[in-house]
């Protein structure tokens, strides 16, 4: 007896919701997939909207000043609002069978669902790969919507069209994109005519003691508080600060902290330096996380974000959505399963999301 269609796609549905545990290896690209962890863990989930939007206040009116008995005020109403935007973009991948195969291994049980599970694997593994291939770049030209607003969007490190700073500051204005071309505008506002949506950026040499100096003035520059007297308008997030940069910098990370352990004991062998799964070491309690991505870029970047200020957006019932099992005319013998999402990363306040200390070349 012929066995339908629709009864393969029933079968591939129902196996895909309770997959049994079966073991084989995969030869991953990524050290620790960061950029999916990110996004699973300090991700906000938002609902509705053709775009990402949230407001923040640069200036002030100008009205607080000393006076004497019987000054006259001139008060004045300032447009001190401004429009953080930033689109959705989409994103998806597939896998699929033949329904041959699938009749090939309807009887074995155990094939077929190694077989599911070799697809999805591969399947997962592009869009993994994809997702952190792209957390760590600018999108391809200014006007580009296609892709989504990566660390190096929001924290840059030119101060004018094409150059690094050589003055450490929150001079971190001008984004590159991937085709070389520069823009001070950022998620709709122009960092060159707004100061205060400009992130801060300074120059090391080494991985010495100069370093841990620039770093710890970096982050108490990039720390601020509301005063006592005003309530903060903005919404506290609990969220992780991380560091990251190469492998080579945070090895070289590594053996400045050996050098400043003075607590060695007879059974150490080259390092006293433990090793751990958040990260190779720690600066001010921060973990340093070697990114693959980062090998080979300019200026050696060495980022420090924090994921309060700079968010990872996922729309609300479209992130990760796996479907159902479909096929098509042209392709009547396959099954194919899709799976999609829409997400952004938006960056609340450019001075408070981290910042970046880069080589002069």
């Amino acid at each position: 007896m012929a066995v339908k269609n629709s009864d393969l796609a029933d079968l591939i549905a129902i196996t895909l919701n309770d997959l049994p545990k079966q073991e084989f290896e995969v030869g991953w690209d990524n050290q620790d997939y960061e950029a999916c962890r990110i996004y699973q863990t300090e991700r906000m989930v938002i609902d509705g909207g053709n775009q990402i939007e949230r407001k923040i206040m640069l200036d002030t009116s100008g009205n607080a000043r000393y006076r004497r008995a019987y000054d006259t005020d001139e008060p004045t109403v300032g447009d001190v609002m401004h429009t953080i935007k930033a689109p959705w973009t989409r994103l998806g991948t597939n896998y699929s069978w033949d329904d041959f195969e699938l009749l090939q291994n309807k009887n074995n049980a155990k094939g077929f669902i190694s077989l599911m599970k070799v697809r999805r694997a591969d399947g997962l593994l592009d869009l993994a790969n994809l997702i952190e291939e792209r957390f760590w770049k600018t999108p391809e030209t200014s006007t580009d919507d296609l892709y989504p607003y990566g660390v190096p969007y929001y924290i840059t490190m030119y101060t004018t069209d094409g150059s690094v700073g050589s003055t450490a500051g929150f001079n971190g204005i001008y984004i590159e994109f991937q085709d070389a071309n520069a823009s001070s505008t950022c998620a709709n506002i122009n960092a060159a005519n707004e100061a205060k949506w400009r992130n801060y950026r300074a120059l090391y040499t080494a991985v010495d003691n100069s370093l841990l100096k620039t770093f710890r003035l970096a982050f108490m520059k990039t720390r601020f508080k509301a005063p006592i007297i005003v309530d903060d308008p903005s919404k506290k997030r609990a969220a992780a600060k991380r560091i990251y940069t190469n492998f080579d910098v945070a090895a070289d990370m590594m053996d400045l902290a050996d050098q400043k352990d003075d607590r060695h004991s007879g059974k150490d062998i080259l390092s006293n330096l433990k090793v751990d799964d958040t990260g190779v070491c720690y600066v001010n309690r921060l973990p340093v996380v070697p990114i693959p991505q980062l090998v080979g870029a300019d200026y050696t970047p060495i980022y420090c974000v924090d994921f309060a200020k700079f968010i990872p957006y996922v729309h609300d019932g479209y992130w990760m959505k796996e479907g159902e099992p479909q096929s098509d005319r042209g392709q009547h013998t396959t099954f194919t399963v899709y799976l999609d999402g829409a997400h952004n990363n938006l960056c609340l306040n450019r001075r408070t999301c981290g910042f970046v200390l880069h080589k002069a070349s």
